[in-house]
């Protein structure tokens, strides 16, 4: 062959190589960066992924990927997931709250899971477990708010989640527990929260319990000011937003404040901003509220939500950088890097158009590291 003739069909060699490695990091490698949602609509980023039940980041969301369930004793990885925790000693270990699965437990950043047996067998294996929290000063603290045999429950370990006690059970049927929230500066105050609306006080760590308000609204998220341990805000689905600023003394509805609202009632979740706590982020049925000034006066954030992927099921600030939130709405995450002025958007493929992104926690010593949970 001619060496002008060699020339140029390397050229055309070289040419197809460098076309089709560039498509391929796009593709495979280097998916690109959420893109700013616009003013005529949303623009969602897609992305190749797997179907699970739990989803993980490892670079603060611009790839997702599933961690799977692989307990045999579990079946399947298309459970329902309620609450996830990061363990506070160390953030490899997660829990993970389900739909009739009781805890199921990894100890390796969730790449491989087993469900947790009780000792006592006191924690069912069928429980539906909807919360869990564990105490910062005593790690091997586990509490967690759960609904079996019909009942809702109230479960407490002292060894890491090897064996529990129980100390509260719902006076009814089909009523569970549903929320948890220790107080920061005196973790021996827990509060719980039922389906039936009944608020309680444990200052025993947990061992005993008083009635403390009966909101008559089922209860969905309880959250204690991290600068103020005295006030607490309560959300329900159906009854609005309460709060107390004397440890449950008297309380404040905010039905008036969020008037203009139209789903001011069905609050979902509440996060509180860690350093500036005068201002609320609130996940109602119709969008992400916020108040700067514990709650006097609300505003929309600026999300452009599809109506069918209504409503907002979970909203998480970063706890390290308070300008960096999550919100959850059907199979879309979005995520705010200004504090909720701009916003970009992922779609997570789910295994069924029934499900939902219904949890989000951020690792608090690696807030790249961030886990959905899919019910």
């Amino acid at each position: 062959m001619k060496p002008t003739a060699l020339i140029i069909v390397l050229s055309i060699i070289a040419a197809f190589m460098l076309v089709f490695t560039s498509s391929s990091v796009s593709i495979f490698g280097n998916f690109p960066p959420f893109k700013a949602l616009q003013s005529n609509g949303s623009q969602i980023a897609k992305q190749k992924q797997e179907t699970g039940s739990i989803f993980r980041t490892i670079d603060g969301g611009k790839i997702w990927f599933a961690q799977s369930v692989i307990n045999t004793q579990i079946g399947n990885r298309d459970i329902k997931i309620y609450d996830i925790v990061l363990d506070v000693k160390d953030s490899n270990i997660v829990y993970a709250g389900t739909y009739g699965h009781g805890i199921i437990k990894s100890v390796n950043n969730g790449q491989n899971w087993e469900q947790v047996f009780d000792r006592n067998n006191i924690l069912l294996p069928n429980a539906s477990v909807l919360k869990i929290a564990q105490d910062r000063k005593n790690p091997d603290f586990l509490y967690i708010a759960a609904y079996q045999n019909d009942r809702g429950v109230f479960l407490k370990s002292t060894d890491g989640g090897l064996s529990f006690i129980q100390t509260y059970i719902t006076e009814f049927d089909k009523y569970a527990v549903s929320s948890i929230a220790i107080n920061p500066a005196k973790n021996n105050i827990i509060y719980i929260g039922t389906t039936q609306g009944g608020f309680f006080t444990s200052y025993d760590f947990g061992e005993t319990w008083e009635a403390t308000k009966w909101i008559t609204g089922s209860i969905s998220d309880i959250v204690t000011n991290p600068a103020n341990s005295k006030e607490i805000y309560v959300a329900t689905s159906n009854r609005g937003l309460f709060r107390t600023s004397n440890e449950g003394k008297t309380w404040k509805g905010f039905s008036k404040e969020l008037s203009r609202a139209a789903a001011r009632n069905q609050v979902r979740s509440i996060q509180i901003d860690p350093i500036n706590t005068n201002t609320i982020f609130l996940g109602v049925t119709n969008g992400v509220l916020r108040s700067t000034n514990r709650g006097a006066s609300w505003e929309f954030l600026g999300l452009l939500i599809p109506p069918k992927n209504l409503p907002i099921d979970a909203v998480k600030i970063n706890p390290i950088n308070r300008n960096e939130i999550y919100v959850a709405a059907h199979d879309l995450i979005y995520k705010s890097e200004d504090g909720g002025i701009n916003w970009s958007v992922q779609r997570i493929i789910l295994s069924n158009k029934e499900k939902r992104i219904a949890e989000i926690e951020i690792d608090k010593k690696d807030p790249k590291n961030v886990y959905l949970g899919i019910r």
